[in-house]
């Protein structure tokens, strides 16, 4: 069952969070998606309410993967590495959307070409990828959930059962791992959140 943190659970490191910021790149992600009949959209977590509230008022489909608290699960059943990206069984070009929050900031550079080449595979041609990384670890340290609020203002909550390493890179080895797409806006906030909405081109199948 996918764990929850709700908004009257209140975070004692608040402060050590970057500051509220209006999401401009939410905004271009999310348009396309809405004017689609049938759009679908993939959030790979962590699992909170006022995001599925969100997506799921906007969009027809919305799916929910918590991939943050799959990758811990796979941490503690083995040192041999398993396929933690089998969750992730979605047909291929199956969505439209696919929104991965800062997942990237706690994976090796292995495994975020692994979650790419799923994210390609299961992306129609055309199909939209947004992520969201920091510049470098919270103070804290601690997890936290993106939480969107009215008019794309996004805020922090902490996630204290997600236990994962910090992995945070300079832009320019980030983006180094995102040959495969397309560009589509990439805006680094004051608070140093960076957002990159990315593409998949056409003329893949």
């Amino acid at each position: 069952m996918a764990i929850s943190i709700t908004q009257d659970q209140i975070d004692p490191d608040a402060e050590l969070y970057p500051a509220s910021y209006t999401s401009e790149v939410l905004k271009l992600f999310m348009d396309p998606l809405v004017r689609l009949k049938d759009g679908q959209m993939l959030d790979m977590g962590p699992v909170c309410e006022e995001n599925i509230m969100f997506f799921a008022g906007r969009l027809r489909r919305h799916f929910v993967c918590d991939m943050f608290l799959r990758s811990i699960r796979e941490q503690s059943v083995a040192r041999h590495s398993r396929n933690v990206w089998r969750h992730l069984d979605y047909p291929a070009r199956f969505f439209d959307g696919i929104q991965i929050w800062d997942l990237c900031d706690h994976l090796d550079d292995m495994k975020v070409s692994q979650l790419l080449e799923r994210c390609l595979a299961m992306l129609q041609p055309g199909g939209l990828l947004m992520l969201t990384a920091y510049e470098k670890p919270p103070s804290s340290s601690r997890i936290n959930s993106f939480i969107i609020h009215p008019g794309y203002r996004m805020s922090y909550r902490v996630q204290p059962h997600l236990k994962l390493d910090w992995n945070c890179r300079h832009n320019r080895a980030f983006m180094s791992l995102l040959y495969d797409f397309s560009m589509v806006k990439s805006l680094r906030y004051r608070n140093g959140i960076h957002e990159i909405l990315l593409k998949k081109p056409l003329s893949l199948s």
